[in-house]
């Protein structure tokens, strides 16, 4: 992979992270769960959710009402690419919520663990962890890139 090829890898997939946090606070859950392949794992809250269209549903119904908005801002990923099909991405973010008196406050800090994987010229989640900044690393997660 040169190195066009290796920006415009990366710039592929920061994207499907952006449009992550975009879709999701925009509740847009049919194109959201596009962003994941069908086999996709996402671990949230000691919880695991198997498949697509179980993502979907389970953390599309932890969204709160839609008079309460959340943001959730994701600063730069670090990408480790794998090949031409595979990466590992470590993403942290800020989540804001609306209180119900209408104040905007911290939700959560944490880390998104990804790893994504490129399918007829598209990449996609297929494993999304996210550590809460007061939670332990999972054992079986890379910490972050060697360097």
């Amino acid at each position: 992979m040169d190195d066009l090829q290796r920006w415009q890898t990366n710039e592929a997939i920061r994207r499907v992270i952006a449009l992550y946090a975009q879709l999701l606070d925009s509740r847009r859950l049919d194109e959201w769960s596009d962003l994941f392949r069908d086999d996709a794992r996402f671990r949230v809250y000691g919880q695991t959710f198997l498949g697509r269209e179980k993502i979907a549903r389970e953390i599309g119904s932890m969204q709160p009402p839609p008079d309460r908005p959340v943001k959730h801002i994701c600063l730069t990923p670090v990408i480790d690419l794998d090949g031409d099909a595979r990466a590992l991405a470590w993403t942290d973010f800020t989540a804001f919520g609306t209180s119900e008196d209408g104040r905007i406050e911290i939700a959560t800090i944490g880390r998104y663990y990804d790893e994504l994987l490129r399918d007829d010229e598209r990449w996609r989640f297929s494993s999304r962890t996210i550590v809460m900044a007061n939670e332990s690393l999972p054992s079986d997660l890379t910490p972050g890139p060697a360097s």
